[in-house]
C-alpha cells in the first residue's frame, strides 16, 4: 500500500521565521493564534490537514506539508509529486528578504518544480509593516519574474493574526486536483 505522507502535493517553504507555521495553524483554524502566540521555529517537516467546502458544499480537505527553513539545504528530497508551493516571505524583515529572493528563484529554476503552481505569500502584512509591501515587492524583483515566467506565481498578502488572505489562500489551495479527500 502506497504511504499518504509521501503523496502530498503542497508544500510549504520559506525562510527561517516566515511565518510559515503560524499561517498554515491558521488556515487550519486553530485556536489561540493571536498577538500572544509565539511558535516555536520547525525543525523537520509538519503535515497540516486544511478544510474546506467544495462547490457542492461538501467539507473537503488537502494535506500541505511544512519543510522548515533551516531544512533548505534538503528541501529538494520533497520535490517530487508536488503541484503546488507556498512561499511565504516576512515583509516585516526587510533584511531576510534579499535571502528569501535567492530561495525562490532557486525554486523557481528546480526542474522537478517547473509545473508546480508558485503561491507567494506576503505574511506579517499587519498594519504596522503595509508600506513594506512595495520594498519587499521590489527586493523580490516580482516584475520581473511575471514578465519572465510563463507560470507567474500567483501573490497573495496574507495576516495569521488578523486572518486576512486566507481564504483566497484556501481557494488557491483547493485547486489541487489530487489528493484532495471527501471529509467526514
Amino acid at each position: 500500500m502506497e504511504d499518504p505522507e509521501k503523496n502530498i502535493p503542497v508544500l510549504c517553504l520559506g525562510p527561517k521565521g516566515s511565518g510559515k507555521t503560524t499561517l498554515l495553524k491558521k488556515l487550519q483554524d486553530a485556536e489561540g493564534i493571536d498577538y500572544t502566540y509565539s511558535p516555536v521555529p520547525t525543525i523537520g517537516t509538519n503535515i497540516y490537514d486544511v478544510y474546506y467546502l467544495n462547490k457542492n458544499g461538501k467539507k473537503q480537505s488537502f494535506s500541505i506539508r511544512e519543510v522548515g527553513g533551516e531544512m533548505a539545504p534538503l528541501w529538494s528530497n520533497y520535490f517530487d509529486g508536488i503541484e503546488k508551493v507556498i512561499f511565504v516571505v516576512d515583509t516585516s524583515n526587510l533584511c531576510q528578504i534579499s535571502a528569501a529572493a535567492v530561495m525562490l528563484y532557486t525554486l523557481l529554476a528546480e526542474p522537478k518544480l517547473k509545473s508546480a503552481k508558485f503561491i507567494l505569500v506576503l505574511s506579517k502584512m499587519d498594519a504596522a509593516y503595509r508600506q513594506m509591501r512595495n520594498e519587499a515587492l521590489l527586493m523580490l524583483q516580482y516584475a520581473r519574474l511575471c514578465s519572465e515566467l510563463q507560470n507567474k506565481p500567483i501573490l497573495l498578502e496574507a495576516s495569521p493574526l488578523t486572518g486576512e488572505g486566507l481564504d483566497t489562500l484556501r481557494t488557491h489551495l483547493a485547486e489541487t486536483k489530487r489528493y484532495t479527500k471527501t471529509a467526514n
